[in-house]
Parts: C-alpha cells; structure tokens; sequence
C-alpha cells in the first residue's frame, strides 16, 4: 500500500512539474497588437533623431551618434530554475555576446532604475566593458562595489539629481514599483535597501529594490521618460516634459482600474508625450533572442493583453500613439516640438 502510494504521489509530482515547464513555454503572441507595430518609417534612420534601441526589461540604449546611454544593461537573464536552485551572477559570455549583437562598445554612463537582480545586477560588468560611469541609488552603488567597481566609476544620485553627457541631460525622479503579492514583496526586497557592497553569486533576494526611478532624458532632438517599473507617486513629473515615454507594463493587469488610471495620468499624461512605448513585457527568464525574436512573458506569469490595454484604455483620453516595439529592433525618434 505504501509503495502505491509512493509511486502515486511521484508520478503527480513529475505531472506537476511537466505542467510547470510546459506553463512557462507558452507565450502569448503579439496578434492583437499587429497594428501597434513600429512602421517603417520609425525604423528608418534619420537625421536630427535619437537611435533607440530596446534590448528587453528595462534595457534601453539611445544615442545621438556622439553620446551613449544605456538602462540598466540586463543581459544575463538567468532562468527561473536557475533563479529558484542557487544564487545567481553576471553571465560574462551573454553580456558580452549581447554587447556585440548591438554594437554597443562604449557607454558614457549606465542609468540603473532600481536594484533588483533584473536592473542592476550586470550593470557594474556592463559600465567596465563599455567604459562607462554606474549612476543610480545608493543601492546601486554597493552592487557596483561589490563587483570592485573602482569609486570613480560609480555616480550616487538622489532624487531630483540632474546629470549631464553630451547633448543629454538626465534627471531622477523618486518614482514607486508596481505593486506585487506579499510573497514576491519578500523574495525580492521591496522597499529594503542595500546597505554593503554585493558580491556575487548571491540569491535574488539580495537584490534588494533600493530607490525605484522614473527618469528623464533631455535632448535638443526630443525628451524621453524611461519608467523601469509600472509603478508611480503622484505629481511624480510635475513640471516635467517629454516627447516620447518608455513604460514598463508588466504587472499592471493585476491592478485596480483606479491604479491603471492613476500609473497613465502620473507618466503618459503629465509628461504629455505624442509616443507612448511599453517596455519590460518580454521573457526575461530566456535568453536574449535575435532581433524581434525574443517572446513576450509566459501566459502562467503575465497578461500581456490585459496590461497593455490597462495602457490604451485610458490613452483614449490623450492625444498619444501607442506603439509596439519588439526587443531589438531599434527605431529613431524626434521632437514634433517647435
């Protein structure tokens, strides 16, 4: 009896666990969003416009030819095993495959959005290879420290700090994360601080979220605001502009519509950007794919329909155009503005 028993419960285990890997194999596909899609003429080079390019998460590189900002530069994309089984570290040979895919050789600074492992962890190894400083949060800093980052190469802002490269001129605005269950509240450090240099190999949880960013991006060409998380504070751009907004859109299906409304109105609307574009919807759990080929998150983790319409619905009222950008697939962007 106790061995029918033993070979019951194992084989429902193994049943779970192949439901589990077929789970996080399914991904929902962009069909819906087909006439959302980047047209040609966004993905022509131009003149007089900035080269963006978004590499998954909240990895954005744009340059205008002379100067070179990247966010958070999250490359390693460690699996969820891999996450679930061990402590986890910089994947030297994706970072330096994904840095080569796209041309990206030198940097002038790393602009880190938070400090969980998918934001800050590679920065420190991505700001060595390309030269670049590591700006963030305190947090931030004891992540670069912790990889021996030299205190010359490491920027500690605050909010409201404004840096300067180049034609650039970036700002960071104290914003908030989305909200997420108690559980992965405590599994990633939310709201907790690093307070000593990270070494890893370390567990997520050492990751912990520090000051999460809304940042802002000036240029003669045009304005951008990067929201590396769904989540805001209200007033958070007051007195602010931007022409085009990267926001994160993950997680926000499971927020209230007073919530959606609330995230729409405090970065899309405030800004008043013409061009609206989620960012951090793709399976960061897999690999950096080729261009355009890296899929969206799996159905068992996110609803991609539902999030991004929680970012249309209440676009109606604006005079924004949304638009869908798969990851790698760069396009250039200029001011309408006079």
């Amino acid at each position: 009896m106790f061995k029918r028993l033993a070979k019951v419960s194992l084989a429902g285990l193994l049943f779970c666990v192949a439901a589990l890997l077929v789970a996080l194999h399914t991904h929902p596909g962009l069909g819906r969003w087909q006439s959302y899609l980047a047209g040609d003429s966004d993905r022509t080079p131009r003149e007089n416009a900035l080269r963006i390019n978004w590499l998954g998460t909240a990895t954005v590189h744009i340059t205008d030819g002379k100067t070179h900002l990247l966010t958070d530069g999250f490359f390693s994309r460690p699996s969820v095993f891999a996450l679930a089984t061990g402590p986890v570290a910089p994947d030297a040979e994706r970072i330096d495959e994904a840095l080569a895919d796209y041309g990206i050789e030198h940097v002038d600074a790393v602009l880190v959005l938070h400090s969980h492992y998918d934001h800050a962890m590679d920065a420190p190894l991505v700001a060595r290879r390309t030269g670049a400083i590591l700006t963030g949060s305190a947090s931030t800093a004891n992540v670069g420290r912790g990889m021996g980052l030299a205190e010359q190469a490491i920027d500690t802002v605050i909010d409201g700090d404004t840096r300067t490269y180049g034609d650039f001129r970036v700002t960071f605005i104290a914003s908030d994360h989305v909200p997420q269950n108690a559980l992965v509240d405590r599994a990633t450090g939310m709201n907790e601080t690093i307070d000593a240099p990270l070494e890893p190999p370390a567990w997520i949880n050492a990751w912990k979220e520090g000051v999460s960013w809304s940042v802002l991006v000036e240029h003669p060409n045009g304005n951008v605001l990067i929201q590396g998380s769904a989540g805001y504070r209200d007033g958070q751009l007051d007195g602010r502009q931007a022409d085009l907004a990267l926001v994160s859109s993950t997680g926000l299906f499971r927020q209230s519509d007073a919530f959606q409304r609330g995230y729409v109105k405090n970065t899309v609307t405030a800004s008043g950007a013409s061009l609206v574009v989620p960012i951090h919807w793709d399976d960061f759990f897999v690999a950096l794919r080729p261009a355009g080929e890296t899929p969206p998150l799996p159905w068992i983790i996110e609803h991609l329909n539902g999030s991004f319409s929680a970012l249309v619905d209440p676009m109606a009222e604006t005079n924004s155009r949304f638009m869908v950008v798969r990851p790698g697939e760069p396009f250039w962007f200029s001011s309408s503005r006079p």
